[in-house]
């Protein structure tokens, strides 16, 4: 570091330390790469030339400095011969993004016969195009490389597979007005974002609420969640802050929150009228069609 006021350090001879977990899953990973390039006799080096990737993008995955991508860990595969094992056990990037609780809430998601959602910030992950799902993603994980990005949005795509299922669950949407008018990313991606919406809205099993923004307040401003219906009748509530996502599962506060989503949903707009706001809005807003 400067020793002097005023005196300038380049950043290629002077760099802080990188302080790694040796038990994340990052290093976990990378100490199966070094066990597989020892195993086929190579060094850091050799490898290197083989697959076309730096000596010191090797080194720094191989001690947990550095994230691998999916094309660096196919190409190890191919040279190393594991059988596809690292980029198997890649996936621990979407596990390892994901906010706390959030894979257990995937889980029951599954699960659940109806999903009745609120949200005030913005659209429900469920209903997201993958451009409008980056754009939040990408802002959220300042820092993160294109591939930690892509990995995050794809498990968030592969969530939606469950509305197209015979068994899948029935969706309750309510959305505040402002959710729709919020331009994430560019006017095409906003206006793409909202065609889907009503596209979505036709299925037969989702149904899409939007409370105008003249309603001023209401129950929901405190809070964005969901009702999660599950077998035997049992109804839980999920709920997400700052610092990740938990269940609520005592009877007598889901009582409350079931009260408060029915106090927001009475004051949205039908189904039929929420559709129209949406096409308004998609014509004022983001330059789309009448």
């Amino acid at each position: 570091m400067p020793s002097k006021p005023g005196e300038v350090v380049e950043l290629g001879r002077w760099r802080p330390k990188v302080v790694v977990d040796p038990y994340s899953p990052q290093a976990i990973w990378g100490r199966e790469l070094r066990h597989y390039r020892k195993q086929a006799g190579l060094t850091q080096a050799e490898l290197a030339t083989r697959i076309s990737f730096s000596e010191s993008l090797i080194s720094g995955v191989e001690t947990g400095q550095l994230a691998a991508s999916l094309p660096f860990a196919e190409s190890c595969d191919r040279e190393l011969e594991t059988g596809g094992a690292l980029t198997r056990t890649l996936d621990f990037k979407k596990a390892h993004r994901l906010p706390t609780g959030f894979a257990e809430y995937l889980e029951v998601e599954k699960k659940t016969s109806m999903i009745r959602w609120y949200e005030g910030l913005c659209i429900p992950g469920l209903l997201q195009t993958p451009e409008y799902a980056r754009e939040l993603i990408r802002v959220g994980h300042p820092g993160d490389s294109a591939d930690a990005i892509e990995a995050i949005a794809a498990t968030r795509v592969e969530r939606k597979q469950i509305l197209a299922q015979a068994d899948g669950p029935t969706l309750w949407v309510v959305v505040d007005e402002p959710v729709l008018r919020r331009p994430v990313g560019s006017a095409k991606i906003a206006r793409e974002q909202l065609g889907y919406l009503l596209e979505a809205a036709e299925h037969p099993k989702i149904s899409l609420q939007v409370v105008p923004f003249d309603t001023g307040a209401h129950a929901g401003l405190t809070s964005c969640f969901s009702l999660l219906s599950l077998a035997g009748g049992r109804l839980v509530v999920y709920a997400e802050d700052l610092s990740g996502g938990r269940f609520i599962e005592r009877p007598e506060d889901v009582a409350h929150w079931a009260t408060c989503y029915e106090s927001v949903k009475s004051v949205a707009l039908p189904v039929r009228q929420s559709a129209d706001l949406i096409r308004l809005i998609m014509k004022e807003d983001f330059n789309g069609p009448e």
